[in-house]
């Protein structure tokens, strides 16, 4: 198996061991088959179907001092190669950072403050446009701003993101678009 392949299947094989239990919808199990047992026949064996992102909420905190009517959120994004999320917005602020992977990244209304990595302040990216996003670089969007992101690599993108959203309609809003039928509704970053 390759390298790729083996980081993919840990990934999801841990999403599945985080999520598996508590009935979310975000992460789960399909049957699939082997190709060939180490003798060379064919076999059947049940194996993890990864999902395009996994969400991991790492902590979260309703009404935080200075914040009520809000909600404070760390969450890890998982993407998988090959997924892409639908148009979406955050109702309050999210800042994530990309720990692994490239994401290619798309504004369609509005502005986001990107930093590089290495970079000593975050500048301002209006859209439309779109932009690759690195390890290490840290994308900023503020409430309302329509955006989406696709992994067209061969690894998973990693992203920790710090959100304060307002508590009633949750992390993300997908946002309706002309080929509504064809996205993909799984808005993350």
């Amino acid at each position: 198996m390759s390298r790729p392949r083996t980081l993919l299947l840990a990934v999801a094989l841990s999403a599945v061991a985080l999520l598996g239990g508590c009935g979310s919808g975000e992460a789960g199990s399909a049957p699939g088959t082997s190709p060939t047992s180490s003798a060379g026949a064919a076999t059947t064996a049940t194996s993890v179907a990864p999902e395009p992102v996994v969400k991991d909420v790492l902590g979260s905190d309703v009404d935080p001092p200075g914040a009520p009517g809000s909600t404070l959120t760390l969450i890890r994004y998982t993407i998988a190669p090959g997924a892409e999320l639908a148009p979406h917005i955050h109702p309050g602020v999210q800042m994530a950072h990309i720990d692994a992977g490239t994401l290619t990244y798309t504004i369609e209304s509005g502005t986001a403050r990107l930093r590089r990595a290495g970079a000593a302040e975050a500048a301002p990216v209006t859209g439309p446009t779109t932009l690759t996003l690195e390890p290490g670089d840290t994308i900023i969007e503020p409430d309302g701003m329509v955006h989406f992101g696709a992994n067209r690599g061969d690894v998973p993108v990693l992203i920790t993101a710090t959100l304060l959203t307002r508590t009633d309609p949750g992390l993300s809003e997908t946002v309706p678009t002309p080929d509504a039928a064809v996205a993909t509704p799984a808005p993350t970053p």
